[in-house]
């Protein structure tokens, strides 16, 4: 069978399968809009937090409205005791508590270390950050205050004073991450997740058995080097059209900066979605039904997003599970991407994962094609039993 015919009966296969055109076209359409909603205010602010003021001095009274003016934080309660800020918390009234402790004037007062409590709901660790960043600078801003008002008494020049009052100067500037939050740092690893977990179940759902058998009669008449060819050129152009969608369109509608230029995420997605495509269709072939892509596809997707190495460190997961998350085509392209994009890095820096994918697409496509012949020799020989129990 010529190679433009096995095209022609592939993409008739793929228009007529409404299952995969939902899978490609509207589930990506509806995670690029969807996935990115809990995101979008970047980093939580005006987090409530209760107040117990034990000390009613005008010192502490002066943190309570400093805490109250941070934006990242809002007094919403102040109670008389822990117990009773421990029961909002309970009940998620307020994220987090301050404890200023009695004497508390007095103490700053004689040149003691009063100490604050800071407490908060960890269940959310940037909002537990956002609390405690907060509650951190405010007291260390009044902390600084009192010094320099007390190096002002003591005949100091404020201008001297205000640089004394500290030996060290603190200037935090955000590398890559500008934001400091999700949008600019998860999105686009996520993106390349969703690509990676569509496509596995879009051709899991085209190359897998269906029962009507017209794979079982493709693959007579066809040759697997045919079909591996095919469908990885389909696949590859239909997602190279979604991945500019995502990279481009998508990212850009959300503002998230990025520093690649269009042929180095061409580069990129190239061998990725070959070496996609493969995988896929080496999982397609041990598959009993079609349907059940859709489920290896959602059952695999948490663990990939933990293996790619920008939700969780690649030094502190397991050695073992580090060797089996290189074969998963999305951990290379996750790391390139991230690099390339998001951090300015050079191609020539990102060489090694660039290799990585190709070596993938290789091997991949390589056992895909031996699993169609192997495929192929099971149906002939099934076949050619049938023929002689008809004789």
């Amino acid at each position: 069978m010529k190679t433009a015919l096995v095209m022609r009966l592939e993409l008739r296969r793929i228009m007529g399968n409404r299952a995969l055109l939902l899978t490609v076209f509207g589930g990506l359409l509806l995670y690029a809009f969807l996935y990115p909603q809990p995101y979008l205010n970047q980093t939580p602010l005006q987090q409530p937090i209760a107040v117990i003021n034990a000390d009613g001095s005008q010192l502490s009274r002066q943190l309570i409205r400093m805490v109250d003016a941070s934006p990242l934080l809002q007094v919403t309660s102040q109670v008389a005791s822990i117990e009773q800020a421990q029961q909002q918390l309970i009940e998620r009234k307020v994220g987090g508590l301050l404890v200023i402790p009695e004497h508390f004037y007095r103490d700053v007062l004689m040149g003691r270390s009063p100490t604050l409590s800071y407490a908060g709901d960890a269940s959310y660790f940037l909002v537990y950050g956002t609390i405690v960043q907060g509650l951190a600078s405010t007291s260390g801003t009044l902390a600084a205050q009192v010094k320099v008002a007390k190096m002002v008494a003591d005949g100091i020049p404020l201008a001297l004073a205000s640089t004394l009052h500290s030996p060290i100067q603190l200037s935090a500037n955000a590398a890559f991450n500008a934001h400091q939050g999700y949008l600019d740092y998860v999105i686009p690893a996520v993106f390349v997740v969703i690509l990676h977990q569509t496509l596995l179940i879009a051709v899991g759902l085209h190359a897998a058995p269906a029962a009507s058998g017209s794979q079982a009669t493709l693959l007579r008449y066809a040759a697997p080097w045919q079909l591996v060819l095919c469908r990885s050129v389909i696949f590859a152009a239909m997602y190279s059209v979604m991945s500019s969608f995502y990279f481009g369109v998508v990212l850009n509608f959300y503002g998230v900066h990025h520093w690649a230029s269009v042929s180095q995420i061409c580069q990129l997605l190239l061998p990725f979605l070959i070496a996609t495509a493969g995988l896929a269709q080496c999982i397609a072939v041990l598959l009993p039904k079609r349907d059940y892509a859709t489920i290896v596809g959602l059952m695999t997707s948490l663990p990939t997003v933990f293996v790619c190495g920008f939700i969780w460190p690649l030094s502190s997961i397991p050695p073992a599970i580090n060797i089996l998350a290189d074969l998963i085509p999305a951990k290379p392209m996750v790391l390139a991407m991230l690099k390339v994009n998001q951090m300015g890095a050079s191609f020539s820096e990102i060489q090694a994962h660039f290799t990585h994918l190709w070596l993938l697409a290789i091997t991949f496509s390589g056992l895909a094609l031996a699993l169609l012949y192997r495929q192929k020799a099971k149906t002939l020989s099934s076949l050619r039993r049938a023929k002689k129990l008809l004789y």
